[in-house]
């Protein structure tokens, strides 16, 4: 995402804000899941699982921060950019390695970089099947659902497809913004802070 600001790509931001933090709402009703397994006393392996959700919503709440920030045209950001390009030579390229089949039932730790595109691609997926669900429902109801919304959402899902596909920025730089300002919460917190939070509702 860059960080001129027009109306077109405000429209992406907002709608790269949206995939996060309906991804963030996933995976913390996910997370809340495994912590009840584990108060019933659950083997380690949710144990494991619970250590992999809770790192994901971690970088995951570090990259809407960021993104909400540029959104506001935060001064910081810029700096951060720049410090990225900096250290961008000394990150080696990371390749998520492919799914193993095996009985652990272990969960994948992802790149943070995997982990927002699974944001993004999940909101396209999602916007595809109301867009079917609507197109249905109008050929089956004429008049419940109108022309203008079908138009409206086939617009949303084509500013999905091209975040998805053109406005995610280079893995590297997407993993050292996330680590950076995960530590940057971790400090805040530990310093009684209040932490940027992005709106998730408690399971």
């Amino acid at each position: 995402m860059t960080s001129s600001r027009s109306p077109s790509s405000d429209s992406l931001n907002g709608l790269a804000l949206e995939a996060v933090e309906h991804r963030l709402q996933a995976l913390s009703e996910y997370l809340a899941v495994y912590r009840a397994g584990l108060a019933s006393g659950v083997g380690g392996w949710q144990w494991r699982q619970a250590r992999v959700l809770h790192s994901d919503i971690a970088r995951l709440q570090a990259w809407w921060w960021y993104l909400s920030s540029l959104q506001r045209g935060a001064g910081w950001v810029r700096w951060l950019n720049k410090l990225s390009r900096l250290l961008l030579p000394m990150i080696p390229l990371r390749k998520d390695k492919p799914r193993r089949r095996h009985a652990a039932r272990t969960m994948r730790r992802l790149g943070s970089h995997s982990l927002v595109l699974r944001a993004y691609v999940t909101l396209e997926e999602d916007l595809q099947g109301r867009l079917l669900t609507y197109r249905l429902t109008a050929r089956q109801f004429p008049g419940r659902i109108s022309e203008g919304q079908i138009e409206k959402l086939e617009v949303r899902l084509g500013q999905a497809a091209l975040l998805r596909r053109d406005c995610l920025p280079e893995p590297r730089h997407v993993a050292i913004c996330c680590q950076l300002l995960r530590a940057v919460m971790v400090l805040r917190q530990g310093l009684g802070l209040p932490l940027p939070a992005a709106r998730v509702v408690e399971p």
